[in-house]
């Protein structure tokens, strides 16, 4: 789902990490863990629309509230019948102390937004870049709940060194990292991080490029490993491009994980993703990550590699076929692409299994296969042993009001 300038199908997310680490590391192998799903209440309208779920929100905790604001969804009807994209300014709170809370409207963001990141912090919910209609945003933004008049007060940080919109965020040893996404509305590399401190006066530093293709849509946590803190950025796509003579270059989704090395300021290809069962690669495309325990990171949602790269280059497949006058396989690409909104929600194959990945032992373990996690574009949070998931899209253009939670044993 690239916002703005992919195929109007490719409607996916952003994802939403939390990444904190309290105990000393170790190097302990994967243990399997079950998650016992219940739900928290749907999300209610946005505005002046129905309860239809929202992608892109930011999402956090803060004060014990959980926080959801902004996002986007297709209100009036759907994409496939012409619906428009609407994007929201809402913030609503949820009192997860009391198990018979419900949803209150806590405020609204300077603009409506959707398309960036967030992280929680012990001062509060950091919400970075996005997009509207309109533009794309380099607004930097602290919420925190307020117990006592229960409204969410905003905070303005520093502001981005460009726009960024599609990226991804974590936070970690109270420093706040930022990578992947556009820049100024183009797929980019930068990286950037800014210390928040309890004066909030933070300022952004760029550091080091990651290398390869664009990534947009990544998944990024902090996690302790043998040699310390490292950042590990994973999956994300680059879109069609051209190359230095103006021919196309198919569009890239990324099936692999980097890592960097605060220390020393460097980058390196920390692994590949293991394939699922029966396919050859496997991406967190507009997936979540987050970091679990001491020594690993949780990663989850997010695209079908096969269904997702074949939509994003099937614009190209279909110059090529004309070109070649191959007129039979433009008539199929062309059906292809009538029909790829249409499909029932199955069809997609958005990620349903929780994959483990540990950052002292370098082993990935399957932590079981779960229909909540089928959601691209949700948002991801863990607070203590209980991971929540917001929202998000069950396919291209549909999304869910659900907010579901997983207690992790």
């Amino acid at each position: 789902m690239y916002n703005k300038s992919i195929l109007t199908g490719c409607l996916l997310l952003l994802a939403v990490m939390l990444a904190g680490c309290s105990q000393p590391p170790t190097s302990k192998p994967n243990h399997m863990i079950t998650c016992t799903w219940n739900k928290l209440p749907d999300l209610p309208g946005m505005a002046d629309t129905a309860s239809l779920g929202v992608s892109a929100p930011f999402v956090g905790i803060s004060n014990g509230m959980l926080l959801v604001a902004g996002g986007c969804n297709f209100p009036d009807k759907p994409v496939t019948e012409g619906g428009a994209k609407r994007y929201y300014s809402d913030i609503f709170a949820l009192d997860l102390s009391d198990k018979n809370a419900q949803w209150q409207k806590a405020g609204n963001l300077p603009l409506p937004v959707a398309y960036g990141a967030s992280v929680t912090t012990p001062e509060g919910i950091v919400c970075i870049g996005g997009n509207n209609s309109t533009d794309f945003l380099a607004d930097v933004y602290l919420l925190s709940m307020s117990r006592s008049d229960e409204k969410a007060h905003i905070c303005k940080l520093d502001t981005l060194p460009v726009s960024m919109d599609n990226l991804s965020a974590t936070y970690i040893d109270h420093t706040i990292y930022v990578a992947g996404g556009n820049e100024n509305g183009k797929p980019g590399h930068s990286f950037y991080s800014m210390k928040l401190n309890k004066n909030l006066d933070g300022n952004w530093e760029k550091l080091p490029d990651f290398p390869g293709q664009a990534r947009l849509q990544p998944v990024l946590a902090a996690q302790q490993s043998a040699d310390g803190v490292r950042i590990y950025l994973s999956s994300g796509f680059q879109p069609v491009s051209k190359d230095a003579y103006g021919k196309d270059v198919d569009a890239i989704v990324s099936s692999d994980m980097l890592s960097y090395h605060p220390a020393t300021k460097s980058w390196t290809t920390e692994t590949k993703l293991p394939p699922v069962k029966g396919q050859v690669w496997r991406t967190f495309t507009g997936g979540c990550a987050v970091a679990y325990g001491d020594s690993s990171i949780l990663l989850m949602g997010g695209v079908n590699y096969g269904r997702f790269l074949t939509a994003l280059n099937r614009s190209i497949y279909m110059e090529r076929a004309e070109e070649r006058l191959e007129f039979e396989g433009l008539e199929r690409l062309i059906k292809e692409g009538k029909e790829y909104m249409h499909y029932p929600v199955e069809w997609y194959k958005f990620n349903t299994f929780l994959l483990q990945y540990n950052t002292f032992t370098k082993e990935w373990t399957e932590q079981g296969d779960y229909e909540q996690l089928a959601r691209a574009g949700a948002g991801a949070v863990l607070k203590g042993d209980s991971l929540i998931i917001v929202n998000g899209e069950l396919k291209p253009g549909i999304r869910t009001p659900q907010v579901n939670y997983a207690e992790i044993k």
